[in-house]
């Protein structure tokens, strides 16, 4: 891939966000502590072979944030959004768009005239069932513009973290080469141990998340693939072809001096390719077709986001330099293939606080009214879908059951065969391990043996933790079956 295609990648996303209202972005907060965030983008890379060497890039979905909610705090409706880490706001984004795009093509199926892009087709194969996929020619790629937070980031963490921060998690690792045993690890306790699984980082006597890793689950959709459960009803497995990563500044050795650039670039792209594929290794030949371990390229980029937090530092008009700045607690979502309902003011951006749209405060055990919810959440996705499937489609598919979320994910013939897939990567859930401080909740499930005696290697993804089936029981019309 060529540096000009890369640097239009990065650019393009960052153009994006600065086209966005200032609300909803990092600000200077009263105490002149200024905010930082992730910026995360989705990118449709199509190649044009047939008019030369120019590509487009065409940024489809924008995610910004560092948060994700407590356990504590989880809605069994499928109404907030559990997870608000940039890069899974822009996967769910993704989700959203591809949605976009199967409602065109059933429209083309009718014979009707439809004036956006298509970038998605209908090509039989035996056993598809008429399953859609990306257009030849149609690249996805994923932007970061810092080091996902988990594994990816495990040694890049080690030797920048300051001692009096490193000094809040107990360090059970000391050796960077050697891959741990630990199970799942909360934050960034051990933080040294490498391939491993980890929660959400947070802190330390904060309430638990079991949300895992941004490395964990952008490493699982290398095997699963990014289109998720749900539409693996509507669409053949999707993969990443490539992933961009910003931010990574060099450390300073023991003599003060930085250490080799090109070195120190080999070894976190090293690091990124170890923990976003590499730790999968031992299940690619257990992957079932159409399945496959992906090996996405990987790349740094050097060009700064304004709000990142080492732009933020060294920003030289920062009258707060002196104070250490502090993760924004707002996330933002941006999807600018939506139509607008005020054409001239184009598509607004949906402002994320708490896992809802800010201003509509989440209650347990409430359905969070629909102009409260993110377009972008479970519910709202389930909605989007099932307007799909109001003909002979569900039928052609094999999609029979209740009218869950869990069914439509479970109970399906894709859905099944990506359920046994994830079983190959994690195992089967179970009552086999807990994090400290969420042995209260008794109700949470990791994984943990294999699914199959023929495969005799431990799942790498072993101990990643389930919610289960309570938070997947709702319809789409809010309803919940226990």
């Amino acid at each position: 891939m060529s540096q000009n295609l890369q640097n239009a990648i990065v650019e393009s996303s960052h153009q994006l966000y600065s086209s966005l209202p200032a609300h909803g972005k990092p600000l200077i907060r009263s105490n002149g502590v200024p905010e930082w965030t992730i910026l995360s983008t989705f990118s449709l890379v199509v190649l044009q072979p047939q008019i030369g060497p120019q590509t487009r890039v065409i940024p489809i979905s924008l995610g910004t944030g560092v948060k994700c909610l407590p356990y504590s705090k989880l809605s069994e409706y499928g109404d907030t959004l559990h997870d608000s880490h940039a890069e899974i706001i822009a996967r769910r984004g993704f989700l959203r768009w591809l949605l976009w795009q199967a409602h065109l093509q059933a429209q083309v199926t009718r014979g009707e005239r439809v004036e956006e892009e298509l970038f998605v087709e209908i090509r039989e194969e035996e056993g598809d069932r008429g399953r859609l996929r990306l257009k030849d020619g149609v690249q996805m790629w994923l932007y970061i513009s810092m080091l996902p937070c988990g594994d990816a980031s495990t040694y890049y963490t080690s030797v920048h973290q300051p001692a009096e921060e490193a000094s809040q998690w107990s360090a059970t690792d000391d050796d960077h080469s050697r891959p741990s045993n630990m199970g799942v690890i909360r934050g960034r306790n051990g933080y040294t141990a490498i391939s491993t699984l980890r929660t959400k980082p947070g802190r330390p006597d904060s309430i638990p998340s079991i949300s895992m890793s941004c490395s964990d689950k952008i490493a699982s959709w290398s095997a699963l693939g990014i289109q998720g459960g749900l539409l693996a009803n509507l669409f053949r497995p999707i993969y990443l072809d490539g992933i961009i990563v910003g931010g990574v500044e060099r450390p300073v050795n023991t003599h003060g001096r930085q250490i080799d650039a090109y070195e120190w670039e080999e070894k976190i792209k090293r690091e990124l390719e170890r923990s976003l594929w590499g730790r999968l290794e031992s299940i690619k030949d257990h992957l079932t077709s159409p399945h496959q371990l992906h090996l996405a390229s990987i790349y740094l980029t050097s060009i700064p986001f304004e709000h990142s937090k080492i732009s933020i530092i060294h920003d030289p008009h920062n009258d707060s330099s002196n104070l250490e700045p502090s993760p924004s607690p707002l996330s933002l979502s941006h999807l600018p293939f939506l139509l607008s309902t005020h054409p001239k003011k184009g598509i607004k951006p949906e402002i994320i606080a708490e896992g809802g749209i800010l201003g509509f405060p989440w209650k347990k055990g409430v359905l969070i009214k629909e102009k409260g919810r993110s377009r972008i959440c479970k519910l709202s996705l389930l909605i989007e879908y099932e307007k799909l499937l109001l003909n002979e489609k569900a039928k052609i598919l094999g999609i029979t059951n209740d009218g869950t979320y869990y069914g439509y994910k479970h109970l399906t013939v894709f859905g099944r065969e990506y359920q046994q897939n994830k079983i190959i990567l994690r195992g089967i859930p179970g009552q086999f391990q807990s994090v400290k401080g969420l042995e209260k909740f008794e109700e949470i499930s990791s994984t943990g043996v294999a699914g199959s005696p023929k495969i005799k290697d431990e799942p790498p993804f072993r101990g990643w933790l389930v919610s289960g089936k309570q938070f997947e029981s709702f319809t789409s019309s809010g309803q919940i079956y226990r």
